[in-house]
């Protein structure tokens, strides 16, 4: 049954893309199916993350919770510096900035404040039913640790009663979510669709330069620092591990959002790769907030692509604050409003680049978003198998 939706999903998603190619007007005009599917799977993100983490508590003790979330920051944060680093030597070999010629469109945005201040003042909300609301992952995640840990210190009575009614509710959540996925294949014909039908030819030509070094510069991210660890320390075949991540791939493709995928991340990182739920719980929503390896095949992309084309030297302490820079507002990039496009402006701005071709930059993004979010969920699929073998 699996192996079958996942053809099907496969063939709504080849189907979206002959409709957005043939039928450009008819896709734009079922495109609220694809919203729709987000919308739900979005809708299901904060039960999953706040539920999800209190039974990975309330089942693992403390000191091995503490063990699995420090393991997993370290991870991530040397995932994201090796994909910068190496990302960085591959656009500065390849030098696409060098012969760009781009049209200036304005950028009109705004930028996001970024500090340390701003970020760890995401930690603390005032008001936590107002950033569930908003999906704010960050201050979920924390406050469903705090709850875990608390139960944890009640008296045994109080403890067992909490534990039982939060597995309940996980299986109501996991009821409603298995209904949600079987809509998949629609959501994925129409959202490709759409993304198809929105970008023509003249869009792929202008920007294939700047495409092009993303979606390559991805792959090698993958091959080196997802699949090649996996290979070796974990002792997955590499055509295993692909075939059973493409699955994913066909959703963030489609809905460039890793919390929209955050469900089916888990359910793969369960059933095709049998990582423990009390691992995954804790691993995957962090990795939806703090790790993102396509974050860092965009920052270095972005700011080595700009300082080409503008002629910028490169320094030694330049490129430490890029490394840096990028760091901070990959973790902090959940509460920035206005998405990938502020983000990368924010960024350019940080490391005085002008912003001339941040307009330019909007038009081809959402081309970009899909290979970004498909990294950054394979580095966290990736993230749960490291961390499941360095446990053994």
């Amino acid at each position: 049954m699996n192996k079958k939706f996942s053809l099907i999903t496969l063939g709504a998603f080849a189907l979206g893309i002959v409709g957005g190619l043939i039928v450009p007007n008819i896709m734009l005009s079922i495109g609220f199916l694809g919203n729709i599917y987000i919308n739900l799977l979005k809708m299901m993100i904060i039960p999953i993350l706040f539920f999800g983490i209190i039974t990975a508590l309330t089942s693992t003790d403390q000191k091995q919770t503490s063990k699995i979330t420090i393991r997993t920051i370290v991870l991530f944060v040397i995932m994201f510096v090796a994909s910068f680093l190496i990302n960085s030597g591959f656009v500065a070999i390849l030098n696409p900035g060098s012969t760009f010629n781009f049209s200036v469109v304005e950028w009109e945005g705004e930028l996001a404040e970024v500090s340390l201040v701003s970020f760890f003042a995401t930690f603390f909300p005032d008001n936590i039913l107002k950033v569930a609301c908003e999906n704010a992952i960050l201050p979920i995640i924390l406050f469903a640790f705090a709850c875990g840990i608390a139960i944890n210190k009640l008296n045994q009575k109080t403890k067992d009663f909490l534990v039982e009614f939060n597995t309940n509710i996980n299986l109501v959540i996991n009821q409603i979510l298995q209904w949600i996925i079987y809509l998949t294949p629609i959501g994925v014909f129409a959202l490709m669709g759409t993304t198809v039908a929105n970008f023509g030819s003249s869009v792929l030509l202008s920007g294939a330069a700047y495409i092009f070094s993303a979606w390559i510069g991805c792959v090698i991210i993958a091959i080196l620092v997802m699949i090649l660890p996996v290979w070796i320390y974990c002792k997955i075949n590499p055509i295993e591990y692909i075939k059973k991540v493409a699955e994913i791939w066909i959703m963030t493709l489609s809905t460039c959002s890793s919390a929209a995928t955050l469900p089916n991340t888990i359910k793969v990182c369960n059933e095709k790769f049998n990582v423990p739920t009390e691992l995954t719980n804790i691993i995957v929503p962090l990795g939806c907030t703090i790790h993102m390896c396509g974050g860092a095949v965009s920052f270095s992309l972005l700011a080595l692509f700009n300082m080409q084309m503008y002629n910028i030297p490169m320094t030694f302490s330049l490129f430490i604050t890029m490394l840096i820079a990028a760091l901070l507002i990959n973790m902090g990039a959940p509460g920035i409003p206005g998405g990938g496009i502020v983000i990368g402006a924010t960024y350019l701005s940080l490391l005085g680049v002008p912003l001339t071709f941040i307009g330019f930059y909007a038009g081809i993004y959402r081309l970009l978003d899909m290979v970004y979010t498909t990294m950054n969920v394979t580095g966290d699929i990736t993230a749960n198998l490291i961390i499941k073998k360095s446990l053994e």
